[in-house]
């Protein structure tokens, strides 16, 4: 009788313990921070638990998906940007000696146009040539190797003339394009750097940066603003002596890790979209051991005979910027879920304002404030004005309006902290709103729309030609 007591006990213990392990597998996986904002952290998990595996109307077969910008937006600071500082700094490039010159001029609608008095009336012209030339030289010495970060005790390149004079004129003409030219010309531009590699190259390279800058953002002083200058009296030169200053800096933070956990456990599948190069966003993935990521949508170059060409790979999809994020991901997300568009989708910047404002499915836009004064600034006007309003998820979507929410980050010290401001790095106090985007906000309390709003872009932010308008698709 004992033993068929103890058997009847331990059998019920065996089935209140797999009814509890059933009970929590049936149960939202939430955020836990402390760092997220309240009301970031309280709408992320609202949107969890209403469209994640635990809602009744969740189905398997159609599952719901994010879609994340990755510079500036899952990673604090720019991937690219970085990794373009590393490569320099390891001379790791696979281009031909007499090709660098085509090489920093792809693109470029008119190389010898003066770029204008922020840039001292020089061309991209005279520049490329003095970066060409001292290029030249460090190949000559048999200093330029692909696979030159795999030996970081041994640079003796950093001290020389000829790599003060090239990677601090390549580096300025990367400022200089992005600032005077067309984002459709600057942001494939410095992804011709990759001229010459594998794929497998490229990957290898940002992996092994990428976990070198990941144990140096430990450390506080390692986020700061750099500068690099070029000989004063360099032989045959003609843009003379330049500075080109720089955000040294780039991690992912606990909380983005957390979230990443979050949507996959609650049955989400999750995407990243970025402007950056492919292989730099795969190896990034992987370096900042980012779980749940489904796949990558990004920038992509024509390959020839196996290595990459100075040429985008229009053939595969538009370029992932501004209104190409959205045609990118018609084109390649979209038809895995049925046409269906994003439930949440993550910006920062102007880039992502077209995916983050055009589908009809996307509940949530969390975005990662750096106050800006573009259209996302239109999106940041609208949070804060959801926010004083303590309009929640289920509130927004009956209006048929995404919840917009702002996650603030002090970016001297790269950490995301509980309030939506931002703190640039360099800058000794938080911003929440740019000037522009305070009058937008007067704009919403006083009687416009978000969607009226967000439908005037090209008018109030002058950023857009054209903008099919909110949630069209």
């Amino acid at each position: 009788m004992r033993i068929i007591r103890k058997l009847s006990a331990l059998i019920l213990l065996l089935v209140l313990a797999m009814a509890g392990t059933a009970l929590a597998q049936d149960k939202t996986v939430l955020l836990q921070s402390k760092n997220w904002d309240p009301i970031v952290k309280q709408t992320l998990n609202d949107a969890m638990t209403r469209f994640g595996k635990t809602a009744s109307d969740y189905d398997p077969s159609i599952r719901p998906y994010a879609v994340f910008d990755f510079d500036n937006t899952v990673a604090i600071l720019d991937v690219e940007e970085q990794l373009a500082i590393y490569q320099l700094e390891n001379l790791a490039f696979a281009i031909p000696a007499d090709k660098m010159y085509d090489v920093l001029t792809t693109g470029i609608p008119n190389p010898d146009a003066e770029l204008g008095g922020d840039y001292g009336k020089h061309t991209v012209a005279s520049v490329a040539r003095d970066a060409a030339e001292a290029y030249k030289k460090l190949c000559a010495k048999g200093w330029v190797k692909v696979d030159n970060y795999k030996d970081q005790k041994n640079r003796p390149w950093l001290k020389s003339s000829d790599w003060q004079e090239f990677a601090t004129k390549a580096r300025w003409l990367y400022s200089a394009i992005g600032d005077s030219m067309d984002v459709s010309v600057s942001y494939p531009w410095i992804t011709y750097w990759f001229t010459g590699m594998t794929p497998a190259q490229v990957h290898d390279m940002a992996y092994t940066a990428f976990v070198d800058y990941d144990q140096k953002s430990k450390a506080k002083d390692f986020w700061k603003k750099l500068s690099w200058t070029s000989p004063k009296d360099y032989p045959g030169a003609k843009a003379g002596q330049l500075t080109v200053s720089f955000n040294q800096g780039v991690t992912v933070s606990p909380e983005l890790l957390e979230l990443f956990a979050a949507l996959e456990a609650n049955g989400i599948d999750a995407w990243i979209c970025s402007a950056s190069f492919t292989d730099v966003i795969t190896a990034a993935v992987k370096a900042f051991n980012i779980p749940g990521v489904n796949g990558v949508v990004a920038m992509t170059n024509k390959k020839v005979n196996g290595v990459y060409a100075n040429e985008y790979d229009y053939d595969f999809h538009a370029q992932t910027q501004g209104p190409g994020k959205a045609e990118s991901l018609d084109k390649l997300v979209r038809p895995l879920y049925r046409n269906a568009g994003p439930m949440l989708v993550a910006f920062d910047s102007q880039g992502d304002f077209n995916f983050c404002t055009v589908y009809k499915d996307t509940a949530v836009g969390l975005g990662l404030n750096r106050a800006r004064k573009d259209d996302a600034g239109l999106l940041a006007a609208i949070a804060v004005y959801q926010n004083k309003k303590n309009i929640t998820l289920e509130e927004s979507l009956k209006a048929g309006d995404t919840r917009y929410v702002l996650q603030g980050r002090n970016e001297n010290g790269g950490y995301l902290w509980a309030r939506p401001e931002i703190q640039a790095l360099g800058k000794d106090k938080p911003v929440l709103l740019s000037s522009k985007a305070e009058g937008w906000l007067k704009m919403l309390e006083s009687g416009t729309t978000p969607k009226q709003l967000l439908d005037q872009a090209p008018s109030l932010t002058g950023k857009l030609k054209t903008y099919e308008g909110y949630k069209t698709r």
